[in-house]
């Protein structure tokens, strides 16, 4: 996952832009990043081959109660520990900077669904010699499908502006834009609700 992000995403060149340290960076920053959420989540992948893999975070495993969301912040906090040794790489700076962009970038929007069960689709990543094979189907019809099943919205968010025509291939709309402060960067919120995703 680290290697696709490092290459080819927009958020994290802008809080990496020393792309010599990026990938160093972001091995550490996913895997602790994986490990905080994997309670919460699924780790989707196409074969043994990983040749697409995704995270698809479950809000109904997070359950919203006082000890719940004092768990899930106890999370948060360890992962944001387990992540220091990232400050010998770009600085103490350069790791706080990170983390107030990765804040300004986050998750947050999905509040306005308020109860409404999702599915959010918080990494995909498609191995670049396997691209344009059909392996972002092979991820997004199960998952889609699931959601039918619970009745659940699917949502995803990207700061890539090509990945918009195919995510609305999949019914998705943006439903809010995240500008990044002090930046062109924008983060598009997308959803897809259970009816569209037929």
């Amino acid at each position: 996952m680290a290697e696709a992000f490092a290459k080819d995403d927009p958020l994290y060149q802008h809080i990496l832009p020393d792309e010599t340290t990026r990938l160093s960076v972001l091995n550490i920053f996913f895997h602790r990043y994986i490990e905080m959420l994997y309670p919460y989540s699924d780790l989707l992948t196409t074969s043994t081959n990983y040749e697409a893999v995704a995270l698809v975070f479950h809000s109904e495993r997070q359950s919203g109660t006082l000890i719940s969301n004092v768990n899930y912040m106890k999370q948060i906090g360890l992962a944001i520990l387990k992540c220091l040794p990232i400050c010998r790489i770009i600085g103490v700076r350069g790791f706080i900077r990170g983390l107030a962009t990765l804040r300004s970038m986050s998750s947050l929007w999905l509040s306005m669904f308020g109860d409404q069960k999702y599915m959010h689709l918080d990494m995909l990543v498609v191995q670049e010699r396997y691209r344009g094979q059909g392996y972002v189907s092979k991820i997004m019809m199960p998952l889609l499908a699931e959601c039918r099943e619970k009745n659940a919205l699917c949502t995803l968010e990207t700061q890539t502006l090509s990945n918009l025509p195919i995510y609305e291939h999949y019914q998705f709309r943006t439903v809010k834009v995240i500008p990044l402060p002090n930046s062109t960067l924008e983060q598009y919120c997308m959803a897809c609700t259970p009816d569209s995703a037929e």
